[in-house]
């Protein structure tokens, strides 16, 4: 069984106009989990906290991926596309050479609740087109184990493939546990994965986690979180191939040289971010 080597409750922090989250991914706490470049939670139901939303800004280098467990969210880009997500909608942006977007609440009151997680591009794709796709969580592939299930966004679990096509090799699924129950996944021994919790509670091994805390897997052919609780807990297993590549990032611009990044402010700063 893959063993747990770090845990955290995330750091704090705001993004876009304000917006309220912590991020567990891409903190000076924990840094990369290559592929990975960060993960956010943003959750809270007082307007105050997320109505400002994410006004445009600008991405290059990598993936992103939006998975809203609750609200209403829009995105716009500077390609012209215009798409809402809805509980349990994901957005799957490819940013690549670059695109500038905004992802703005599309309500007044009430949950807005979901993940944002960043995703590294290789090397020969990071100048690809960028683009994006909506896949609303009725299209994801479930697959039960017992009374537990996992329900498959992106990667390969037995006959079971995730609607999602990402660039780098991901598997990103949703877990459903309930009471006295448990869920054992396999996945290749060197990609690097990790889990969060978004309801109840688990045990991977003999190591507890609550809501909205993470947990980092080390090498071993398969993860298992079990549910001794009176509640059904739920969550996100995220596990990705790394690249081994180089990083050389500021902000939201992820490249593999300082030069590229320079190159990079260059483009932008001249208009050419937002072309097909």
């Amino acid at each position: 069984m893959k063993p747990i080597v770090w845990k955290t409750s995330g750091s704090p922090a705001t993004d876009g106009a304000g917006v309220k989250l912590r991020r567990y991914l891409g903190t000076s706490e924990f840094g990369h989990l290559d592929p990975f470049l960060m993960l956010d939670e943003f959750g809270s139901d007082s307007p105050d906290d997320y109505l400002a939303g994410f006004p445009d800004h600008p991405h290059r280098g990598f993936e992103t991926v939006t998975y809203l467990l609750e609200g209403t969210m829009e995105h716009r880009d500077s390609l012209g596309n215009v798409g809402v997500l809805s509980t349990g909608s994901v957005q799957w942006m490819t940013a690549g050479k670059g695109i500038i977007h905004s992802e703005m609440p599309k309500q007044k009151d009430g949950m807005l609740r979901g993940y944002q997680l960043w995703v590294n591009l290789p090397k020969v794709q990071k100048m690809i087109s960028p683009g994006y796709v909506d896949i609303p969580r009725k299209d994801w592939a479930s697959i039960t184990f017992g009374k537990s299930k996992i329900e498959l966004l992106s990667g390969t679990l037995g006959n079971a493939n995730g609607p999602a096509k990402p660039k780098t090799p991901v598997l990103y699924g949703h877990w459903t546990i309930p009471s006295g129950e448990k869920l054992q996944i396999p996945y290749p021994i060197h990609w690097n994965g990790f889990f969060h919790v978004a309801k109840g509670e688990v045990f991977s091994g003999k190591e507890h986690f609550g809501i909205s805390q993470l947990g980092v897997f080390g090498e071993g052919d398969y993860c298992e979180l079990t549910n001794s609780s009176d509640l059904t807990a739920e969550g996100i297993l995220v596990a990705g191939e790394p690249l081994g590549e180089p990083i050389a990032q500021y902000g939201p611009f992820v490249m593999n040289t300082k030069e590229e990044i320079y190159q990079t402010f260059a483009d932008y700063q001249s208009g050419q971010f937002g072309r097909a």
